[in-house]
């Protein structure tokens, strides 16, 4: 009887620890990947252990490195400012960050792309992919551990979703997560040609179901994107013509029409539509100009 009750009050200890060890994860407190949660959970004590001398072994490090000079303050800050944008600028613009890949001291590169993988790696997606070739094997290693944890969440998010949609498959709002998901995993670029295809595809269903239930802008311009980038040309060419019958004036139909003659190579109807922007002095955004001069240009 005692060790059945010894045993429980073990159970109960290592469950305690497995839930504030997570909290502190959670919480950036316990300065740890998500993925170290397995070894805590399935090996009691020492897994719980190993996790903190990892964290005390990080903690250390990043203390020593603070005990610069005030030069190499200024450079690092220098560097920083380089790399990274304003918080007050658009949201989701970066800064090409080649420059932490090529910094000559091996230590200040690997702070920064550590700096990356500690905070929002799915916004510095394509640095991730240019630093998975660094010569520099730390920061390779770092890379793809970054960009197989981020796989891995996207690919546990979009279970979920597919679970609740099949629960759901009439729910408007689950609908909109399940659209707005996709729309972001796909943009990432982390799939394979052939897996991407397979979701682009699954994508184009539910477009096309959420559009029976309401025929909006943002939708349809998703549609366009994905059916280009699908290679359907011609039925990308009808939602074309819908958005245009119903928001003529929009930017969004305009560079979307750019788009479509530069990848259809329609040098004559590209012309046509420039001249009748300016005929009709359609009215673009800084970031609408943005897009129509990346699609000109190439």
């Amino acid at each position: 009887m005692i060790q059945i009750v010894v045993g429980i009050v073990l159970i109960l200890l290592h469950i305690i620890c497995c839930i504030l060890v997570w909290v502190g994860i959670c919480t950036h407190i316990i300065n740890v990947k998500k993925y170290l949660m397995f070894p805590v959970v399935f090996v009691p004590v020492w897994g719980v252990l190993c996790v903190f001398i990892l964290h005390f072994q990080i903690w250390i490090q990043s203390d020593q490195r603070k005990e610069v000079g005030v030069e190499k303050m200024k450079v690092n800050e220098e560097i920083y400012k380089n790399i990274f944008q304003s918080g007050t600028e658009q949201e989701g613009n970066i800064v090409p960050l080649e420059e932490a890949l090529i910094v000559n001291e091996p230590e200040l590169r690997r702070e920064l792309i550590m700096n990356v993988l500690n905070y929002n790696p799915e916004e510095y997606v394509e640095l991730l992919k240019q630093a998975r070739m660094n010569e520099d094997v730390e920061v390779v290693h770092y890379a793809i551990t970054a960009m197989v944890e981020l796989s891995k969440e996207y690919d546990s998010k979009l279970q979920e979703l597919e679970r609740l949609h099949q629960i759901s498959p009439e729910d408007p709002e689950v609908m909109e997560q399940y659209c707005e998901f996709m729309e972001e995993y796909l943009s990432q670029g982390l799939l394979e040609e052939q897996i991407e295809r397979v979701q682009r595809q699954r994508y184009e269903q539910l477009l096309e179901k959420k559009l029976k239930h309401q025929e909006d802008l943002h939708t349809c311009v998703c549609m366009v994107k994905n059916l280009m980038k699908l290679g359907d040309f011609e039925k990308a060419h009808e939602i074309l013509q819908i958005i245009e019958k119903k928001w003529h004036r929009h930017e969004a139909y305009w560079i979307l029409k750019v788009q479509y003659c530069v990848e259809q190579k329609q040098g004559e109807e590209l012309k046509r539509t420039l001249d009748k922007m300016k005929k009709e002095h359609i009215y673009l955004s800084s970031k609408g100009r943005e897009d129509l001069a990346l699609w000109i240009d190439s």
